[in-house]
Protein backbone atom coordinates (compact mmCIF):
# COMPACT_ATOMS: atom_id res chain seq x y z
CA UNK A 1 0.00 0.00 0.00
CA UNK A 2 1.22 3.51 -0.79
CA UNK A 3 -0.03 6.90 0.25
CA UNK A 4 0.86 9.91 -1.90
CA UNK A 5 2.01 13.06 -0.16
CA UNK A 6 1.14 16.50 -1.49
CA UNK A 7 4.63 16.81 -2.99
CA UNK A 8 4.28 13.48 -4.81
CA UNK A 9 0.83 14.40 -6.05
CA UNK A 10 2.03 17.62 -7.62
CA UNK A 11 5.21 16.00 -8.95
CA UNK A 12 3.64 13.03 -10.69
CA UNK A 13 0.14 14.36 -11.29
CA UNK A 14 1.10 16.55 -14.21
CA UNK A 15 -0.22 19.79 -12.74
CA UNK A 16 2.88 21.39 -11.25
CA UNK A 17 3.42 24.95 -12.39
CA UNK A 18 5.87 25.68 -15.16
CA UNK A 19 8.61 23.20 -15.97
CA UNK A 20 8.76 20.10 -13.81
CA UNK A 21 10.95 17.02 -13.95
CA UNK A 22 8.86 13.89 -14.31
CA UNK A 23 10.04 10.29 -14.23
CA UNK A 24 9.98 8.95 -17.78
CA UNK A 25 8.93 5.48 -18.85
CA UNK A 26 11.72 3.62 -20.65
CA UNK A 27 13.61 6.76 -21.60
CA UNK A 28 15.76 9.50 -20.14
CA UNK A 29 13.96 11.98 -17.93
CA UNK A 30 12.50 14.94 -19.79
CA UNK A 31 11.42 18.45 -18.91
CA UNK A 32 7.69 18.77 -19.53
CA UNK A 33 5.37 21.76 -19.41
CA UNK A 34 2.33 20.04 -17.93
CA UNK A 35 -0.48 22.09 -19.43
CA UNK A 36 -3.81 20.76 -20.65
CA UNK A 37 -4.75 22.00 -24.11
CA UNK A 38 -7.95 22.50 -26.04
CA UNK A 39 -8.85 19.88 -28.62
CA UNK A 40 -9.21 22.78 -31.03
CA UNK A 41 -5.47 23.48 -30.77
CA UNK A 42 -2.57 21.72 -32.49
CA UNK A 43 -1.07 20.74 -29.14
CA UNK A 44 -4.40 19.33 -27.98
CA UNK A 45 -4.74 17.23 -31.12
CA UNK A 46 -1.22 15.86 -30.64
CA UNK A 47 -2.14 14.85 -27.09
CA UNK A 48 -5.26 13.19 -28.49
CA UNK A 49 -3.07 10.91 -30.63
CA UNK A 50 -1.31 9.66 -27.50
CA UNK A 51 -4.65 9.22 -25.79
CA UNK A 52 -6.14 7.22 -28.69
CA UNK A 53 -3.10 4.93 -28.88
CA UNK A 54 -3.32 4.36 -25.12
CA UNK A 55 -7.03 3.54 -25.26
CA UNK A 56 -6.16 0.82 -27.79
CA UNK A 57 -3.56 -0.61 -25.47
CA UNK A 58 -5.75 -0.39 -22.37
CA UNK A 59 -8.49 -2.30 -24.19
CA UNK A 60 -6.11 -4.97 -25.48
CA UNK A 61 -6.25 -8.06 -23.21
CA UNK A 62 -2.75 -9.06 -24.35
CA UNK A 63 -1.21 -5.88 -22.93
CA UNK A 64 -3.72 -4.88 -20.23
CA UNK A 65 -6.03 -7.74 -19.19
CA UNK A 66 -9.26 -6.79 -17.47
CA UNK A 67 -7.83 -7.65 -14.05
CA UNK A 68 -5.06 -5.08 -14.45
CA UNK A 69 -5.70 -1.75 -12.67
CA UNK A 70 -4.39 -0.10 -15.85
CA UNK A 71 -7.00 -1.73 -18.09
CA UNK A 72 -9.77 0.34 -19.63
CA UNK A 73 -12.46 -1.73 -17.91
CA UNK A 74 -10.86 -1.36 -14.48
CA UNK A 75 -10.71 2.42 -14.91
CA UNK A 76 -14.30 2.51 -16.18
CA UNK A 77 -15.47 0.47 -13.18
CA UNK A 78 -13.72 2.84 -10.79
CA UNK A 79 -16.40 5.33 -11.78
CA UNK A 80 -19.19 2.77 -11.63
CA UNK A 81 -19.58 -0.86 -12.70
CA UNK A 82 -21.76 -1.51 -15.76
CA UNK A 83 -25.41 -1.45 -14.83
CA UNK A 84 -26.39 -4.88 -16.16
CA UNK A 85 -23.98 -6.83 -13.96
CA UNK A 86 -23.11 -5.11 -10.71
CA UNK A 87 -19.96 -4.93 -8.62
CA UNK A 88 -20.09 -8.26 -6.74
CA UNK A 89 -20.73 -10.27 -9.89
CA UNK A 90 -17.92 -8.58 -11.78
CA UNK A 91 -15.44 -9.00 -8.93
CA UNK A 92 -16.16 -12.75 -8.90
CA UNK A 93 -15.89 -13.01 -12.70
CA UNK A 94 -12.67 -11.04 -13.09
CA UNK A 95 -10.90 -12.32 -9.97
CA UNK A 96 -11.98 -15.96 -9.44
CA UNK A 97 -8.88 -16.58 -7.28
CA UNK A 98 -9.05 -13.33 -5.31
CA UNK A 99 -5.73 -11.62 -4.59
CA UNK A 100 -4.41 -8.10 -4.05
CA UNK A 101 -5.74 -6.80 -7.37
CA UNK A 102 -9.22 -7.92 -6.35
CA UNK A 103 -8.82 -6.14 -3.01
CA UNK A 104 -7.87 -2.94 -4.85
CA UNK A 105 -10.79 -3.31 -7.24
CA UNK A 106 -13.16 -3.83 -4.31
CA UNK A 107 -11.84 -0.62 -2.76
CA UNK A 108 -11.93 1.44 -5.96
CA UNK A 109 -14.91 0.34 -8.02
CA UNK A 110 -18.19 2.24 -7.66
CA UNK A 111 -16.57 5.21 -5.94
CA UNK A 112 -17.84 7.96 -8.26
CA UNK A 113 -18.88 10.97 -6.21
CA UNK A 114 -21.67 11.79 -5.68
CA UNK A 115 -24.12 9.47 -7.45
CA UNK A 116 -24.56 6.81 -4.78
CA UNK A 117 -25.70 9.09 -2.00
CA UNK A 118 -22.44 10.82 -1.06
CA UNK A 119 -22.24 14.55 -0.23
CA UNK A 120 -22.45 16.72 -3.32
CA UNK A 121 -19.30 18.66 -2.38
CA UNK A 122 -17.07 15.68 -3.23
CA UNK A 123 -18.14 15.67 -6.89
CA UNK A 124 -15.45 18.04 -8.18
CA UNK A 125 -12.37 16.88 -6.24
CA UNK A 126 -13.06 13.18 -6.79
CA UNK A 127 -13.32 13.64 -10.55
CA UNK A 128 -10.17 15.78 -10.53
CA UNK A 129 -8.27 12.92 -8.86
CA UNK A 130 -9.82 10.38 -11.24
CA UNK A 131 -8.67 12.42 -14.23
CA UNK A 132 -5.21 12.98 -12.81
CA UNK A 133 -4.59 9.25 -12.19
CA UNK A 134 -5.89 8.30 -15.64
CA UNK A 135 -3.38 10.77 -17.08
CA UNK A 136 -0.65 9.05 -15.08
CA UNK A 137 -1.69 5.64 -16.43
CA UNK A 138 -1.70 6.96 -20.01
CA UNK A 139 1.83 8.26 -19.52
CA UNK A 140 2.95 4.84 -18.36
CA UNK A 141 1.09 2.88 -21.06
CA UNK A 142 2.16 5.21 -23.88
CA UNK A 143 5.71 5.87 -22.70
CA UNK A 144 5.07 9.61 -23.08
CA UNK A 145 5.86 11.29 -19.74
CA UNK A 146 4.62 14.65 -21.04
CA UNK A 147 1.06 13.59 -21.83
CA UNK A 148 -1.80 15.74 -20.55
CA UNK A 149 -5.49 15.14 -21.20
CA UNK A 150 -6.91 17.58 -23.77
CA UNK A 151 -10.28 19.17 -23.06
CA UNK A 152 -13.34 19.62 -25.24
CA UNK A 153 -14.82 23.10 -24.79
CA UNK A 154 -18.41 22.47 -25.89
CA UNK A 155 -19.52 25.71 -24.17
CA UNK A 156 -18.02 27.46 -27.20
CA UNK A 157 -20.78 27.42 -29.88
CA UNK A 158 -18.11 26.87 -32.54
CA UNK A 159 -16.95 23.62 -30.87
CA UNK A 160 -20.23 21.90 -29.99
CA UNK A 161 -19.93 19.10 -32.53
CA UNK A 162 -18.21 15.98 -31.21
CA UNK A 163 -14.58 16.25 -32.42
CA UNK A 164 -14.13 14.30 -35.64
CA UNK A 165 -11.49 12.00 -34.12
CA UNK A 166 -14.20 10.44 -31.91
CA UNK A 167 -16.42 9.72 -34.92
CA UNK A 168 -14.19 7.54 -37.15
CA UNK A 169 -15.23 3.99 -36.36
CA UNK A 170 -12.85 2.15 -38.69
CA UNK A 171 -9.83 4.43 -38.55
CA UNK A 172 -6.65 2.56 -37.49
CA UNK A 173 -5.93 5.10 -34.74
CA UNK A 174 -9.11 7.09 -34.07
CA UNK A 175 -11.32 4.02 -34.06
CA UNK A 176 -10.25 3.52 -30.43
CA UNK A 177 -12.21 6.66 -29.54
CA UNK A 178 -15.42 5.66 -31.32
CA UNK A 179 -18.41 4.30 -29.42
CA UNK A 180 -21.66 3.16 -30.97
CA UNK A 181 -23.47 3.91 -27.70
CA UNK A 182 -23.97 7.57 -28.58
CA UNK A 183 -26.92 9.11 -30.33
CA UNK A 184 -26.41 8.53 -34.08
CA UNK A 185 -26.69 12.21 -34.92
CA UNK A 186 -23.91 13.04 -32.41
CA UNK A 187 -21.61 10.49 -34.04
CA UNK A 188 -22.58 12.09 -37.36
CA UNK A 189 -21.36 15.52 -36.24
CA UNK A 190 -24.60 17.26 -35.21
CA UNK A 191 -23.80 19.90 -32.55
CA UNK A 192 -24.83 18.72 -29.08
CA UNK A 193 -27.75 21.06 -28.31
CA UNK A 194 -29.22 20.43 -31.78
CA UNK A 195 -29.47 16.68 -31.14
CA UNK A 196 -32.48 14.81 -29.84
CA UNK A 197 -31.84 15.56 -26.15
CA UNK A 198 -31.69 19.34 -26.59
CA UNK A 199 -29.81 20.23 -23.40
CA UNK A 200 -28.27 23.68 -23.56
CA UNK A 201 -24.60 24.18 -22.69
CA UNK A 202 -23.62 27.38 -20.91
CA UNK A 203 -21.59 28.71 -17.99
CA UNK A 204 -24.45 29.79 -15.71
CA UNK A 205 -22.97 27.59 -12.97
CA UNK A 206 -20.15 30.14 -12.68
CA UNK A 207 -22.64 32.72 -11.42
CA UNK A 208 -22.56 31.05 -8.01
CA UNK A 209 -20.71 32.98 -5.34
CA UNK A 210 -19.93 30.03 -3.07
CA UNK A 211 -18.79 26.44 -3.51
CA UNK A 212 -21.44 25.01 -1.16
CA UNK A 213 -25.05 26.17 -0.66
CA UNK A 214 -25.35 29.69 0.71
CA UNK A 215 -28.43 31.90 1.09
CA UNK A 216 -30.48 30.47 -1.75
CA UNK A 217 -27.53 29.74 -4.04
CA UNK A 218 -27.20 25.94 -4.43
CA UNK A 219 -23.47 26.53 -4.81
CA UNK A 220 -21.00 26.16 -7.65
CA UNK A 221 -20.37 22.44 -7.08
CA UNK A 222 -24.06 21.51 -7.19
CA UNK A 223 -24.77 23.84 -10.09
CA UNK A 224 -21.93 22.68 -12.34
CA UNK A 225 -23.05 19.09 -11.74
CA UNK A 226 -26.72 19.90 -12.28
CA UNK A 227 -26.19 22.20 -15.26
CA UNK A 228 -23.45 21.89 -17.89
CA UNK A 229 -21.91 18.63 -16.62
CA UNK A 230 -25.06 16.54 -16.79
CA UNK A 231 -26.33 18.36 -19.87
CA UNK A 232 -23.29 17.29 -21.91
CA UNK A 233 -23.66 13.69 -20.70
CA UNK A 234 -27.31 13.58 -21.76
CA UNK A 235 -26.72 15.33 -25.09
CA UNK A 236 -24.21 12.67 -26.11
CA UNK A 237 -26.29 9.67 -24.90
CA UNK A 238 -27.35 6.84 -24.79
CA UNK A 239 -28.59 4.80 -21.80
CA UNK A 240 -25.73 2.38 -22.50
CA UNK A 241 -23.25 5.21 -22.83
CA UNK A 242 -22.65 8.73 -21.60
CA UNK A 243 -26.26 9.38 -20.57
CA UNK A 244 -26.15 7.12 -17.50
CA UNK A 245 -23.59 6.91 -14.71
CA UNK A 246 -22.80 3.15 -14.82
CA UNK A 247 -21.89 3.29 -18.51
CA UNK A 248 -20.49 6.81 -18.92
CA UNK A 249 -16.79 6.14 -18.26
CA UNK A 250 -16.72 3.37 -20.88
CA UNK A 251 -16.75 6.13 -23.52
CA UNK A 252 -13.36 7.80 -24.16
CA UNK A 253 -15.16 11.13 -24.62
CA UNK A 254 -15.93 11.02 -20.87
CA UNK A 255 -12.40 12.10 -20.05
CA UNK A 256 -12.13 15.09 -22.40
CA UNK A 257 -15.57 16.13 -21.12
CA UNK A 258 -14.47 15.96 -17.47
CA UNK A 259 -11.24 17.73 -18.31
CA UNK A 260 -13.39 20.67 -19.41
CA UNK A 261 -15.49 20.45 -16.25
CA UNK A 262 -12.28 20.62 -14.22
CA UNK A 263 -11.19 23.63 -16.28
CA UNK A 264 -14.47 25.41 -15.47
CA UNK A 265 -13.82 24.79 -11.77
CA UNK A 266 -10.24 26.07 -12.11
CA UNK A 267 -11.57 29.16 -13.93
CA UNK A 268 -14.10 29.85 -11.14
CA UNK A 269 -11.30 29.58 -8.56
CA UNK A 270 -8.98 31.77 -10.61
CA UNK A 271 -11.60 34.55 -10.65
CA UNK A 272 -12.08 34.49 -6.86
CA UNK A 273 -14.29 31.52 -6.02
CA UNK A 274 -13.13 29.81 -2.82
CA UNK A 275 -13.18 26.12 -2.10
CA UNK A 276 -14.19 24.74 1.31
CA UNK A 277 -11.49 25.00 3.93
CA UNK A 278 -12.88 22.90 6.78
CA UNK A 279 -10.81 19.87 7.85
CA UNK A 280 -13.68 17.42 7.36
CA UNK A 281 -13.68 18.28 3.65
CA UNK A 282 -9.93 18.62 3.15
CA UNK A 283 -9.04 15.43 5.03
CA UNK A 284 -11.42 13.23 3.02
CA UNK A 285 -9.35 10.65 1.08
CA UNK A 286 -10.03 8.48 -1.97
CA UNK A 287 -8.17 5.50 -3.42
CA UNK A 288 -7.04 5.14 -7.04
CA UNK A 289 -4.48 3.17 -9.07
CA UNK A 290 -1.37 5.12 -10.06
CA UNK A 291 0.70 4.83 -13.24
CA UNK A 292 2.35 1.70 -11.94
CA UNK A 293 -1.00 0.07 -11.31
CA UNK A 294 -0.60 0.13 -7.54
CA UNK A 295 -2.73 1.62 -4.78
CA UNK A 296 -2.50 5.38 -4.19
CA UNK A 297 -4.52 7.29 -1.62
CA UNK A 298 -4.98 11.05 -1.89
CA UNK A 299 -6.73 13.58 0.33
CA UNK A 300 -8.88 16.35 -1.11
CA UNK A 301 -6.48 18.96 0.28
CA UNK A 302 -3.90 17.69 -2.23
CA UNK A 303 -6.21 18.11 -5.19
CA UNK A 304 -8.40 21.06 -4.33
CA UNK A 305 -6.47 23.56 -6.43
CA UNK A 306 -4.29 23.72 -9.54
CA UNK A 307 -1.53 26.16 -10.54
CA UNK A 308 -1.88 28.79 -13.23
CA UNK A 309 -0.15 26.64 -15.86
CA UNK A 310 -2.69 23.83 -15.59
CA UNK A 311 -4.73 24.97 -18.63
CA UNK A 312 -3.89 26.89 -21.76
CA UNK A 313 -6.95 29.14 -21.47
CA UNK A 314 -9.48 30.03 -18.78
CA UNK A 315 -13.07 31.25 -18.77
CA UNK A 316 -14.91 34.37 -17.56
CA UNK A 317 -18.05 34.55 -15.43
CA UNK A 318 -21.36 35.49 -17.09
CA UNK A 319 -22.85 38.94 -16.48
CA UNK A 320 -24.97 39.23 -13.34
CA UNK A 321 -22.94 36.70 -11.34
CA UNK A 322 -23.30 36.70 -7.56
CA UNK A 323 -20.47 38.24 -5.51
CA UNK A 324 -17.99 35.73 -4.14
CA UNK A 325 -18.44 34.77 -0.51
CA UNK A 326 -15.63 34.84 2.02
CA UNK A 327 -13.87 31.79 3.40
CA UNK A 328 -16.27 31.53 6.34
CA UNK A 329 -19.16 30.68 4.01
CA UNK A 330 -17.29 27.91 2.20
CA UNK A 331 -17.01 25.36 4.98
CA UNK A 332 -19.36 22.73 6.35
CA UNK A 333 -21.43 25.34 8.18
CA UNK A 334 -22.72 26.67 4.88
CA UNK A 335 -24.48 23.35 4.31
CA UNK A 336 -26.76 24.00 7.29
CA UNK A 337 -30.32 24.74 6.16
CA UNK A 338 -30.46 27.58 8.71
CA UNK A 339 -27.95 29.49 6.59
CA UNK A 340 -30.51 29.91 3.81
CA UNK A 341 -32.13 33.28 3.34
CA UNK A 342 -35.94 33.11 3.77
CA UNK A 343 -37.69 32.86 0.45
CA UNK A 344 -39.88 35.76 -0.61
CA UNK A 345 -42.14 33.35 -2.49
CA UNK A 346 -42.16 29.58 -2.53
CA UNK A 347 -44.27 26.58 -3.41
CA UNK A 348 -46.07 24.73 -0.73
CA UNK A 349 -45.24 21.06 -0.46
CA UNK A 350 -48.71 19.66 -1.06
CA UNK A 351 -47.84 17.63 -4.12
CA UNK A 352 -47.96 13.86 -4.31
CA UNK A 353 -45.84 12.49 -1.44
CA UNK A 354 -44.65 16.03 -0.78
CA UNK A 355 -43.19 16.33 -4.29
CA UNK A 356 -43.99 18.44 -7.34
CA UNK A 357 -44.29 15.99 -10.20
CA UNK A 358 -43.13 17.00 -13.67
CA UNK A 359 -43.35 14.91 -16.80
CA UNK A 360 -44.23 14.86 -20.49
CA UNK A 361 -46.68 17.76 -20.24
CA UNK A 362 -46.02 21.28 -18.91
CA UNK A 363 -46.34 21.43 -15.12
CA UNK A 364 -47.13 24.73 -13.40
CA UNK A 365 -46.76 25.42 -9.67
CA UNK A 366 -47.87 28.61 -7.94
CA UNK A 367 -45.54 30.58 -5.68
CA UNK A 368 -47.09 31.70 -2.40
CA UNK A 369 -45.93 34.28 0.13
CA UNK A 370 -43.07 33.18 2.33
CA UNK A 371 -41.73 34.57 5.57
CA UNK A 372 -39.68 37.36 4.00
CA UNK A 373 -42.65 38.79 2.10
CA UNK A 374 -44.92 38.49 5.14
CA UNK A 375 -42.57 40.75 7.11
CA UNK A 376 -42.75 43.55 4.55
CA UNK A 377 -44.72 46.62 5.74
CA UNK A 378 -48.12 47.10 4.06
CA UNK A 379 -47.81 48.98 0.79
CA UNK A 380 -44.08 48.40 0.44
CA UNK A 381 -42.63 47.23 -2.84
CA UNK A 382 -41.75 43.61 -3.39
CA UNK A 383 -38.20 42.85 -2.22
CA UNK A 384 -36.97 41.94 -5.71
CA UNK A 385 -37.85 45.44 -6.95
CA UNK A 386 -35.28 47.09 -4.70
CA UNK A 387 -32.09 48.39 -6.37
CA UNK A 388 -29.18 46.00 -5.98
CA UNK A 389 -31.31 43.05 -4.91
CA UNK A 390 -29.91 39.64 -5.81
CA UNK A 391 -32.73 37.39 -7.03
CA UNK A 392 -32.43 33.61 -7.25
CA UNK A 393 -34.85 30.84 -8.11
CA UNK A 394 -33.92 27.82 -6.00
CA UNK A 395 -35.15 24.37 -7.03
CA UNK A 396 -34.62 21.82 -4.30
CA UNK A 397 -34.84 18.06 -3.95
CA UNK A 398 -34.66 16.76 -7.52
CA UNK A 399 -35.54 13.07 -7.65
CA UNK A 400 -36.06 10.57 -10.44
CA UNK A 401 -37.32 7.04 -10.81
CA UNK A 402 -35.88 5.57 -13.98
CA UNK A 403 -33.86 7.26 -16.71
CA UNK A 404 -35.20 10.72 -17.61
CA UNK A 405 -34.08 11.46 -21.20
CA UNK A 406 -35.57 14.94 -21.64
CA UNK A 407 -34.68 18.48 -20.60
CA UNK A 408 -37.17 20.81 -18.96
CA UNK A 409 -37.19 24.51 -19.72
CA UNK A 410 -38.00 26.49 -16.57
CA UNK A 411 -40.13 29.64 -16.72
CA UNK A 412 -40.98 32.23 -14.06
CA UNK A 413 -44.11 34.13 -15.03
CA UNK A 414 -47.43 35.67 -14.04
CA UNK A 415 -50.87 34.18 -14.53
CA UNK A 416 -51.49 36.38 -17.56
CA UNK A 417 -48.24 35.63 -19.31
CA UNK A 418 -47.59 35.39 -23.01
CA UNK A 419 -46.26 32.27 -24.74
CA UNK A 420 -43.56 30.46 -22.78
CA UNK A 421 -40.63 30.26 -25.18
CA UNK A 422 -36.83 30.07 -24.84
CA UNK A 423 -35.21 33.45 -25.31
CA UNK A 424 -37.98 35.36 -23.53
CA UNK A 425 -37.46 37.05 -20.13
CA UNK A 426 -39.66 34.41 -18.50
CA UNK A 427 -37.19 31.65 -19.42
CA UNK A 428 -34.75 31.34 -16.51
CA UNK A 429 -32.91 28.08 -17.22
CA UNK A 430 -33.07 24.38 -17.86
CA UNK A 431 -33.49 21.38 -15.58
CA UNK A 432 -32.25 17.83 -16.03
CA UNK A 433 -32.06 14.68 -13.92
CA UNK A 434 -28.74 13.15 -14.96
CA UNK A 435 -27.45 10.64 -12.43
CA UNK A 436 -30.51 10.77 -10.19
CA UNK A 437 -32.19 7.53 -11.21
CA UNK A 438 -32.59 5.33 -8.16
CA UNK A 439 -29.67 3.04 -7.38
CA UNK A 440 -28.21 2.89 -10.92
CA UNK A 441 -28.67 -0.89 -10.79
CA UNK A 442 -25.86 -1.23 -8.24
CA UNK A 443 -25.99 -3.33 -5.10
CA UNK A 444 -24.98 -1.69 -1.87
CA UNK A 445 -26.38 1.73 -2.73
CA UNK A 446 -28.25 3.76 -0.16
CA UNK A 447 -31.65 3.55 -1.85
CA UNK A 448 -31.28 7.11 -3.19
CA UNK A 449 -32.93 8.45 -0.06
CA UNK A 450 -30.62 11.45 -0.02
CA UNK A 451 -28.31 10.16 2.70
CA UNK A 452 -25.10 8.37 1.89
CA UNK A 453 -22.37 7.03 4.14
CA UNK A 454 -21.00 10.50 4.89
CA UNK A 455 -24.13 12.60 5.16
CA UNK A 456 -26.83 14.27 3.04
CA UNK A 457 -26.54 14.52 -0.72
CA UNK A 458 -27.67 17.77 -2.30
CA UNK A 459 -29.88 17.57 -5.36
CA UNK A 460 -30.55 21.27 -5.52
CA UNK A 461 -29.97 23.74 -8.33
CA UNK A 462 -30.38 27.51 -8.51
CA UNK A 463 -30.80 30.10 -11.24
CA UNK A 464 -29.57 33.67 -10.79
CA UNK A 465 -32.06 35.88 -12.62
CA UNK A 466 -30.79 37.94 -15.54
CA UNK A 467 -31.45 41.69 -15.70
CA UNK A 468 -34.16 41.26 -18.35
CA UNK A 469 -35.93 38.67 -16.19
CA UNK A 470 -35.74 40.94 -13.14
CA UNK A 471 -37.22 43.82 -15.15
CA UNK A 472 -39.99 41.50 -16.35
CA UNK A 473 -40.59 40.25 -12.80
CA UNK A 474 -40.90 43.81 -11.47
CA UNK A 475 -43.96 44.36 -13.62
CA UNK A 476 -45.83 41.29 -12.37
CA UNK A 477 -48.28 40.98 -9.50
CA UNK A 478 -46.40 39.26 -6.63
CA UNK A 479 -49.61 37.40 -5.73
CA UNK A 480 -49.85 35.75 -9.14
CA UNK A 481 -46.40 34.35 -9.81
CA UNK A 482 -45.78 30.78 -10.92
CA UNK A 483 -43.06 28.51 -12.24
CA UNK A 484 -43.67 26.20 -15.19
CA UNK A 485 -41.57 23.22 -16.30
CA UNK A 486 -41.89 22.49 -20.02
CA UNK A 487 -40.33 19.29 -21.43
CA UNK A 488 -38.11 19.66 -24.49
CA UNK A 489 -39.46 17.00 -26.79
CA UNK A 490 -41.59 14.05 -25.74
CA UNK A 491 -40.29 10.86 -24.18
CA UNK A 492 -42.89 8.47 -22.89
CA UNK A 493 -41.62 5.78 -20.59
CA UNK A 494 -41.67 4.29 -17.11
CA UNK A 495 -39.97 7.20 -15.41
CA UNK A 496 -41.02 9.80 -12.88
CA UNK A 497 -39.34 13.12 -12.13
CA UNK A 498 -40.08 15.50 -9.30
CA UNK A 499 -38.75 18.40 -7.24
CA UNK A 500 -39.52 19.06 -3.60
CA UNK A 501 -39.62 22.86 -3.45
CA UNK A 502 -39.31 25.93 -5.65
CA UNK A 503 -38.44 29.25 -4.03
CA UNK A 504 -37.86 32.81 -5.18
CA UNK A 505 -35.04 34.00 -2.93
CA UNK A 506 -34.15 37.68 -2.55
CA UNK A 507 -31.05 38.80 -0.69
Amino acid sequence: MSTFSRREFLKTGGLAAGLVLLPSVGAAAQNCVMTRYSLASNKGRRMLQTYADSVWRMNNPLTQPEASPRSWMFQWYTHMVRGDRGKAAELSRVYPLGGTAMALANEMWNTCQSHLGQPQQYFLPWHRMYLRYLEEIVRAVSGDPCFTMPYWDYTDPAQQALPVEFRQRFHPRWGALYREERYPEINAGTPLPAGRAGFGLNLDCMKSGSYNPFNGDAGFCANIDGMVHGAAHLDIGTQLGMATVPWAASDPVFWVHHCNIDRIWASWNRLGGRNPSDPAFLDKAFVFANGGGTRAETQIRDAVSVPAAAYDTYLSRPPGSLPFQGAASQGAASLDAEQKQPAALETNEAGVDGNIDIGNAPATVALVAGAALDREPPGSQAPWRRPGAQVIVSIEGRTATGFVPVAFNVYLHGTRNGPLKPGTPAHIGQLHFFGLETGHGQEGHDGNDGHGPDGPESRDISFVLRNDTRAYLAGLDPRELAVTFVPVGVANGPWRAAVRRVALVVR
